[in-house]
C-alpha cells in the first residue's frame, strides 16, 4: 500500500473533524485534546495541526492562546447571517435540481419522509429531524455543483445545523414545515426552477429561528472571548 502523503493525510483528520461536528460527536464549546486525538488516530500532532488550521480559517474551531482547541460556538449574529447565506444557496441548489432532475433524484427526495404522517409529527420528531437532515443533504449533494456543496456544508457546520434541527422539532409545529418540503419536491418535479427556488429559499426564511437559538445551546449571546467550556 502506498504511503499516504501529509496533504491527503491532513484532508483525512479534517474531514474526520468535520464529520464529528457535523453529527454532534464534538459538541459546540467541546474542548479537543490534540494529544489524546493524535493518539487515537494514530498519528503525529503535524497533520492533526494543520487540519485545525484549515478548520480555524472556516470559522470551525477556535483556538484561544494558553488554553486550548475548542469547538467554536457562534454568536446569534453569525448564525443569522450565516442562514441568509443558507437562504440563498439552498434556493440556488433547488433550480439547478429541477433543471436537471430525474426521477431518480425526485424518488430519493420522496423517500427521505416515507413512512413519515404528518398527524404523528409530534411523537416522531427524533426521526423528523433525521428525515429534514437527509432531504436538505440530498437537495444539495444532488445539484451537481461541488463548490455550493462544501460552501453549504460548511455553514451548516458552523452553525452547528443537526443540533438546530433537534431543537426545531422539539419546541416547533412541524406540519407547515413537512408541508414546505413536499412542495419543493412537487416543483423539482415538475422541473420549475424559478418556484423550486423560491419554495426553498422561502422555506429557511420562514423558519423561526430566534426562537430556536433561544432554546438552544448551540450558540451564545455576545462574542465568543472565552473559547468554550471544556468538554
Amino acid at each position: 500500500m502506498p504511503r499516504l502523503k501529509l496533504e491527503s493525510l491532513t484532508d483525512q483528520v479534517r474531514h474526520l473533524l468535520q464529520r464529528d461536528i457535523e453529527e454532534g460527536k464534538l459538541a459546540p464549546g467541546a474542548r479537543i485534546r490534540e494529544d489524546a486525538l493524535a493518539r487515537e488516530l494514530g498519528i503525529s500532532k503535524t497533520p492533526l495541526r494543520l487540519a485545525i488550521h484549515q478548520l480555524k480559517q472556516d470559522g470551525i474551531i477556535h483556538i484561544a492562546p494558553r488554553r486550548g482547541v475548542f469547538v467554536k460556538l457562534p454568536t446569534v449574529k453569525e448564525v443569522m447571517e450565516l442562514l441568509e447565506m443558507r437562504e440563498a444557496l439552498e434556493g440556488l441548489a433547488a433550480r439547478r435540481l429541477a433543471w436537471g432532475a430525474d426521477e431518480t433524484i425526485v424518488c430519493r427526495l420522496r423517500d427521505c419522509f416515507a413512512g413519515i404522517d404528518e398527524r404523528a409529527l409530534d411523537r416522531r420528531c427524533i426521526k423528523y429531524a433525521t428525515a429534514d437532515h437527509r432531504f436538505h443533504q440530498t437537495l444539495v449533494e444532488a445539484c451537481g455543483s461541488a463548490e455550493l456543496i462544501q460552501t453549504l456544508r460548511i455553514i451548516n457546520v458552523r452553525i452547528h445545523m443537526n443540533r438546530l434541527r433537534r431543537t426545531a422539532v422539539h419546541h416547533h409545529d412541524m406540519r407547515p414545515i413537512h408541508r414546505e418540503h413536499l412542495a419543493i419536491i412537487d416543483a423539482i418535479e415538475d422541473g420549475d426552477g424559478e418556484r423550486a427556488a423560491h419554495l426553498a429559499s422561502a422555506h429557511v426564511r420562514g423558519v423561526p429561528w430566534q426562537s430556536i437559538l433561544d432554546a438552544s445551546d448551540a450558540v451564545i449571546s455576545e462574542p465568543d472571548t472565552t473559547a468554550g467550556a471544556e468538554a
